[in-house]
């Protein structure tokens, strides 16, 4: 018998030393509306969510979350004997900017506060694998009890973290309260904080096989973003990610730490997709998000770019059913429109075109996503090297022409000082 009792101590000391522990907004303000508004736990229906940031949980990406802790900020009254449905979901927001509600949560459990604990202690029935992203815990009033004060300790932020709906018993309406206390909480947790060190450039990320799954460790600049489908560039490449929520902004540099899986769209042309942990860090990098000026042909290593055409005219070829417009480049190459991602219409002109470079019918084309009316740049008088700045190499770039004859490269119009003024 005592070699069976040992045994038993063995195992739940092996599986305790499995489980790692994280307690995050560790403050003493008082949050009131969640994790469970304690006013309306009469009120059948009546949920709470609150969002914890992914910095914040940084050490537990990769592992999965088996229970959660929550501190009232005095053992809970009598509460009756309800029950509150328990769900959560990595998001791409950080806070509640409106009355809307995250949807599709992934139930973990259900659990009631018992009068008298000064815990409220979550055990979860399917285990939650966390990827590293904003992590929204929601509860839900599946079975009434009584409606009781309750607050909770947490952190004061100056946005709304949280946000708590229902409605009343006789009424069809509902009623929203924001939180901006995130609740004191513990998570208990197996693995993560020790994965593989992550990919640290888009390149690398669009060389792994098919469907790997990957970490992104690097600083990726947001290029274009429109229709879920986020356009990205670093030094080493461009990359394109599906199926996007939320809103980005040309410039804005991701948060290290998002994950994804590479897939390929056609041969040499990748995506990623179900990617989670997407959010922006607060910097910016406009030189890398600026459309790249095509000046000659384009190759494969460029899809994905965001790009433009200086004072490009659509030309077309091919039967009248089936045309292909094309631009042609200052190299005199062929760039062929397409609309493999979104539809394109122009009229005949001179613009400045836009777009993302993409592979269609096996070449590389560019999708316009917008078009300006080309303007003839203002000349700059004695600029005749045209670097924008008037120089004594300006002088002899002019005197190379005369005695050479050749032109290339500089401008005869702003080599005459009787230029009249154009700004």
């Amino acid at each position: 018998m005592k070699k069976f009792l040992t045994l038993i101590a063995v195992a739940a000391m092996a599986f305790a030393a499995q489980a790692d522990i994280l307690t995050v907004a560790e403050g003493t303000d008082e949050a009131q509306y969640a994790p469970f508004y304690g006013f309306q736990m009469d009120a059948l229906g009546a949920k709470s969510q609150v969002i914890y940031p992914a910095d914040m949980l940084a050490d537990m990406n990769g592992g999965t979350i088996t229970e959660i802790k929550f501190y009232p900020t005095q053992a809970f009254g009598a509460l009756g004997s309800g029950n509150l449905q328990i769900s959560l979901k990595e998001v791409e927001q950080d806070r509640y900017t409106s009355t809307t509600l995250v949807t599709d949560a992934t139930v973990v459990g259900n659990a009631y506060p018992v009068q008298g604990n000064i815990e409220w202690v979550i055990v979860f029935d399917q285990p939650f694998e966390y990827h590293g992203g904003n992590l929204m815990v929601e509860t839900e009033l599946i079975q009434v009890g009584s409606f009781k004060a309750t607050k909770f300790f947490g952190q004061s932020f100056s946005y709304a973290v949280g946000l708590a709906q229902y409605k009343y018993t006789w009424g069809t309406e509902y009623y929203y309260e924001a939180e901006q206390v995130l609740p004191k909480a513990t998570f208990i947790y197996e693995g993560g904080g020790s994965q593989e060190e992550g990919i640290a450039n888009l390149s690398e990320a669009n060389a792994l096989e098919d469907n790997a799954e990957f970490t992104f460790d690097g600083d990726a600049v947001v290029t274009f973003f429109k229709d879920g489908l986020l356009f990205l560039r670093d030094e080493s490449g461009y990359a394109q990610i599906s199926g996007v929520e939320g809103t980005f902004e040309n410039g804005q540099v991701l948060s290290q730490g998002w994950n994804a899986t590479k897939t390929s769209i056609v041969n040499g042309w990748v995506k990623y997709i179900n990617a989670a942990g997407l959010s922006a860090s607060g910097e910016t990098n406009a030189e890398l998000a600026a459309a790249q000026k095509l000046t000659g042909a384009v190759d494969e290593s460029m899809l994905n770019a965001y790009v433009y055409i200086e004072n490009a005219s659509p030309s077309s070829s091919g039967t009248p059913i089936l045309p292909q417009r094309y631009f042609t480049l200052p190299d005199n190459s062929k760039l062929y429109a397409t609309d493999c991602l979104w539809p394109t219409n122009w009229d005949a002109g001179s613009y400045n075109v836009y777009g993302i470079l993409c592979k269609d019918r096996g070449t590389v084309r560019i999708n316009p996503v917008a078009f300006e009316p080309y303007v003839e740049p203002q000349g700059l008088r004695g600029d005749v090297n045209m670097n924008n700045d008037v120089t004594i190499a300006d002088v002899t770039a002019l005197i190379d022409y005369l005695l050479s004859g050749d032109p290339t490269g500089i401008s005869l119009e702003n080599a005459n000082c009787n230029l009249q003024d154009l700004a």
